[in-house]
């Protein structure tokens, strides 16, 4: 089959879940499909990972998303009431490539990682398969709960408007695709008659692995240490970071004096290095390679207070035979076979006394239980097939869902839905 894989940033290097996740597909399906891929890139590490991609893909085309640009057409879709983080993707140029790409291949399916790309391919007469992740509509609307009056009504605006835009996706694209039970509900409940399905993270135990990674001794000096891990530009991440270090830090410290607390990831924010200027706290920045710090931590933390889909941190730390403490926000993303072996907790002081037993008792690399329970529900065989499953239901399916109402749609109605995404190219 000839697959054309549309993503909104560049699927390497792995360093981010949403990476992840892409990159896992793109290598799974190329065993059996031709891939071409279409991204955008911001940060030239990321354009200069392109050539890792090519021996997934046939073709590659990856272009620069312009910092300005980006950010003057969210800007105007705000003023006109439009979903600006589909604006923030709009390029002509992308349009262009991608109708080209289209007329001269002659693919037999379209995949698209995050809804910020569908506007390039709804219009199209192909079978179209959308892994939304997450429903990004409920993480604008849960931003608004929380957030300073001035942004509290565009945060709101967002989720309304992009909801709408999510809802009317997962109508007319011949499969949807989210990464947890409850993400995978919550689209449901909004429309009912959609093809909406389960796929998960997939965390590749065998590369988490305790017993193949050593832990230098400029990470030994840390010990002991709790760990968080994750991109540190991510807001939800320097928001669960700071939490930690402000109300369950303290408490942890008083139990174990010499306890450090160490912030693992790349682009950290001011406010994730301001933290750094305290003894207690040490933040890395990038690193080639997260697995020594699981490694060698007692715990790890992920209280976030934010949470949409799936946190690979905790999964990564489970298979690294490393403790894991979440939020009740984060845990619900895990299966119960999974979550029963994270140890919850959103009070601070009862999440400190918690981690203080855990970490004395001194606990053992992976129990099989935990290997057998993430294998089993996030490996990569059982969701490899899972995923080619999808990519055939898409196909065989277009016909009855997504052309259907192509055909039926007034030039009207699909003048509307191309404006209100905010890809204006004609």
């Amino acid at each position: 089959m000839k697959i054309l894989y549309l993503a909104h940033r560049v699927p390497y290097p792995p360093n981010k879940g949403d990476k992840i996740r892409a990159l896992w597909e793109i290598k799974s399906l190329s065993s059996q499909h031709e891939i071409d891929l279409f991204c955008f890139y911001d940060h030239e590490e990321d354009r200069n990972s392109i050539d890792a991609l090519r021996q997934y893909c046939n073709d590659c085309y990856v272009e620069r998303l312009s910092w300005v640009g980006s950010r003057l057409r969210a800007l105007k879709a705000v003023a006109t009431k439009k979903p600006f983080s589909l604006a923030y993707f709009c390029s002509a140029t992308m349009a262009r490539k991608i109708k080209e790409a289209i007329a001269a291949r002659g693919y037999d399916l379209v995949i698209v990682f995050s809804s910020a790309m569908a506007p390039y391919v709804e219009q199209e007469s192909i079978p179209c398969l959308l892994d939304m992740v997450d429903v990004d509509s409920a993480k604008w609307t849960e931003y608004a709960t929380t957030a300073p009056a001035l942004l509290r009504w565009l945060w709101r605006q967002e989720g309304d408007l992009l909801a709408a835009y999510e809802n009317h996706l997962a109508k007319t694209f011949a499969q949807t695709l989210l990464c947890t039970d409850a993400e995978t509900a919550m689209l449901q409940k909004s429309v009912p008659d959609a093809r909406i399905d389960v796929l998960r993270h997939m965390v590749d135990t065998e590369y988490f692995n305790p017993e193949k990674v050593e832990v230098p001794a400029e990470i030994a000096a840390l010990q002991p240490y709790v760990v968080f891990a994750g991109s540190m530009d991510y807001a939800p991440n320097v928001e669960a970071s700071i939490w930690f270090y402000r109300n369950a830090l303290p408490a942890l410290q008083k139990r174990i004096p010499q306890l450090k607390f160490v912030i693992v990831g790349r682009n950290p924010a001011k406010a994730v290095i301001e933290l750094g200027k305290d003894p207690a706290v040490h933040v890395t920045g990038t690193v080639p390679d997260v697995r020594p710090y699981f490694r060698g931590a007692a715990a790890t933390v992920a209280p976030m207070q934010l949470a949409r889909g799936v946190q690979n941190k905790i999964l990564e730390s489970m298979a690294m035979g490393v403790p894991a403490a979440s939020s009740s926000k984060a845990a619900v993303a895990f299966p119960p076979e999974v979550a029963r072996l994270i140890l919850v907790e959103d009070d601070p002081q009862l999440l400190a006394e918690k981690l203080t037993d855990v970490i004395e008792s001194q606990p053992q690399p992976p129990r099989m239980e935990i290997r057998q329970a993430l294998e089993s529900v996030f490996g990569d065989s059982s969701l490899k097939a899972r995923l080619e499953a999808f990519v055939s239901k898409a196909v065989k399916h277009a016909g009855t869902n997504q052309l259907k109402q192509k055909t039926n749609k007034s030039p009207e109605s699909a003048a509307r839905v191309e404006v209100s995404a905010g890809l204006t190219t004609r």
